[in-house]
């Protein structure tokens, strides 16, 4: 039983971490090469700090991970499946956070305009979290509708559970990130020097 049980833990941490260093890795590289070129971009056109604060990667970061079941398909089943799912999700995380955190150390915003960011993270997050927990629970929503499509081998049903939630999930992102600009907006009479890139 012991034997079995350090197996199990020696194979869930080379799924697990091995990834998560890959992941980490490549998207912290590319998001550090990203804020360099954004920090020159900035250096130019100031002007485009704060509209960029609009884009809507977490809806990117959140969604692109409901399509992981389908890398089986791809891949088949197996370790390598397993590690490439956990190192997608890593990447789609590591990438715009290196980006984000670079530029907040250059253009720190205000508190208020920084919480919002984090309620934005976590909003979009929500709706993935939903559509996968509800394939566990079975309680329905584009979760279910995703889970059934690809048993099914039934492609349209994953496009049409996908494009709900990425739907839903860019609605609160752009949401949040409008009252993000508007705070970082009327923050920026008291504090000229800062900016949000978030």
């Amino acid at each position: 039983m012991s034997i079995m049980y350090g197996a199990v833990f020696v194979q869930h941490l080379l799924l697990s971490l091995v990834p998560w260093l890959v992941g980490l890795a490549v998207g912290g590289g590319l998001g550090y090469g990203c804020a360099l070129v954004a920090r020159a971009l900035f250096s130019n056109r100031p002007a485009l700090r704060r509209p960029l604060m609009l884009l809507p990667w977490r809806t990117v970061a959140v969604t692109l991970p409901l399509l992981s079941p389908l890398i089986p398909v791809l891949l088949g089943l197996g370790r390598l499946a397993g590690a490439a799912i956990v190192g997608l999700f890593v990447f789609l995380f590591a990438f715009p956070l290196a980006v984000v955190t670079l530029l907040e150390h250059r253009y720190p915003s205000p508190l208020a305009v920084r919480l919002i960011a984090q309620a934005r993270t976590l909003g979009t997050a929500s709706v993935a979290v939903a559509a996968v927990m509800t394939r566990v629970a079975g309680s329905g929503g584009a979760g279910a509708l995703i889970l059934e499509g690809i048993q099914l081998l039934d492609y349209y049903a994953v496009f049409m559970g996908f494009s709900v939630v990425a739907l839903l999930a860019l609605m609160v992102d752009l949401l949040l990130g409008g009252l993000q600009l508007r705070f970082s907006l009327s923050a920026r009479g008291a504090q000229p020097l800062q900016s949000a890139v978030v």
